[in-house]
């Protein structure tokens, strides 16, 4: 088991086809995830005074995630809708990111103190605090920083002086190679531990600065019931995976005398949680795409 703390962005995804308002939002979204996985998962991110709020905190409390360190601020939470136009699935922003995007969170030190309890730090580009990360980097705790498809090589060199693991979604209106060289230009260029580049069906891609990684995702040709959240769902699943599987070699590292394993033991180790991590993220990807909403939680709208 790991302790990851998921700093950032809510939302509620408003159905109006089914009549569904979901909790979401890619932070709460992990952090739901990683309890599902038996992981001890805590959301940090500021809450409006709706009752779209209730219905983020109410999902959080009935999968067991902590969420005692958000400040809560007069406003509206972020909604996101979809409805059938002309026979189209339209999806829409409704409110621009709601008080979220409005008063960002501020890193207090409370904020950071709690931080320090965890293992691992997630964090989105839809959260609004890139320019307050050092903080989290100088606390030692690693981060890992999901881009989705806003990326651009002058922001993952940013992102990166901050960021242990970075998460690219690929972006429709670059090349392959555009695309591929980014994946490898977060570790090479600019400095993260591992970057990893999701493809939809066609598959993800890890990259550590020696191997290139690649796997297909499972059972694509018996279809999806609802999408909402698969990427999210991978990224949850590959990195508390890989995240836990580093932690027991460390710790027993640390319990034992000088000839435990050696230098290539260790990368041994790292190759293959590389491999079992993205089975995982495989594994929690294909469920989710066989439920409705990010994890099967609703209220009628």
């Amino acid at each position: 088991m790991i302790k990851i703390a998921c700093v950032g962005d809510n939302v509620v995804d408003i159905n109006y086809i089914d009549g569904i308002i979901h909790p979401g939002g890619n932070c709460v979204n992990v952090a739901v995830y990683c309890a599902q996985m038996g992981h001890q998962a805590a959301y940090v991110g500021v809450l409006a005074d709706d009752s779209n709020a209730k219905v983020v905190t109410d999902s959080l409390d009935d999968f067991g995630v902590e969420w005692k360190m958000c400040p809560v601020v007069h406003g509206e939470t972020g909604r996101c809708s979809v409805r059938l136009v002309d026979g189209e699935r339209i999806l829409s922003d409704e409110n621009d990111g709601g008080i979220l995007k409005a008063e960002p969170l501020v890193l207090t030190d409370e904020i950071l103190e709690y931080l320090k309890g965890f293992d691992l730090v997630h964090n989105s580009c839809y959260s609004y605090f890139d320019e307050q990360l050092y903080k989290i980097r100088e606390l030692g705790v690693p981060l890992v920083y999901d881009f989705s498809t806003a990326w651009t090589p002058e922001k993952v060199e940013m992102i990166a002086k901050s960021a242990d693991f970075i998460l690219f979604s690929e972006r429709d209106d670059r090349t392959d190679e555009e695309n591929d060289q980014i994946l490898k230009d977060a570790v090479d260029k600019y400095g993260c531990r591992l970057a990893i580049l999701t493809k939809g069906t066609r598959g993800a891609f890890v990259y550590d600065g020696e191997t290139l990684y690649a796997k297909e995702p499972y059972n694509v040709e018996a279809g999806a019931i609802d999408t909402t959240g698969c990427g999210d769902s991978w990224v949850a699943g590959f990195i508390s995976s890989y995240v836990e599987i580093m932690k027991r070699m460390r710790a027993m590292k640390a319990d034992s005398d000088d000839a435990f394993i050696t230098p290539e033991n260790e990368k041994d180790v790292h190759r293959h949680a590389i491999e079992m991590a993205m089975c995982m993220g495989n594994l929690k990807a294909r469920y989710t795409c066989r439920i409705k909403g990010a994890y099967r939680w609703g209220v009628p709208v």
